[in-house]
């Protein structure tokens, strides 16, 4: 129940702070134009617009997000590394399904990714081996 609980949580927590950051991040860096985001094509031809400040933001919001998500997993499930496992694995694949869902300039992809790497892959080490005591 502890390992669903942590994961569950740690989810939760994740998603709320890429949405507050990534809220707080287009409000401080608006849009110069308006943009319909449901109509793909739209999207696409006013990627090249948006504001380098913007895509910051939310590589910003995906590496914090992704942090909170797993430090509060592994403060809830001490004994198991499976939620930090499920969390990253999860963050790191809708990631990658953004990234393909339209195009990115491929500096943002590789930081995006590179980012979330660079926070998952130690503190996925960090739960195993604390499992392992």
């Amino acid at each position: 129940m502890r390992t669903f609980l942590a994961t569950l949580v740690g989810l939760v927590a994740a998603f709320m702070v890429m949405m507050a950051i990534e809220l707080l991040g287009h409000k401080l860096f608006p849009l110069p134009f308006e943009m319909n985001v449901e109509n793909a094509g739209e999207i696409e031809k006013n990627i090249p617009l948006i504001p380098l400040a913007t895509y910051i933001s939310v590589i910003v919001a995906h590496g914090l997000g992704l942090l909170v998500g797993l430090l509060i997993a592994m403060v809830i499930d001490k004994d198991t590394p499976y939620p930090v496992y499920l969390i990253g694995t999860f963050l790191l694949i809708g990631t990658i399904v953004n990234l393909f869902s339209f195009p990115h300039p491929v500096w943002f992809a590789i930081a995006d990714v590179g980012v979330m790497l660079t926070i998952g892959v130690p503190l996925i080490f960090k739960a195993h081996k604390r499992s392992q005591n």
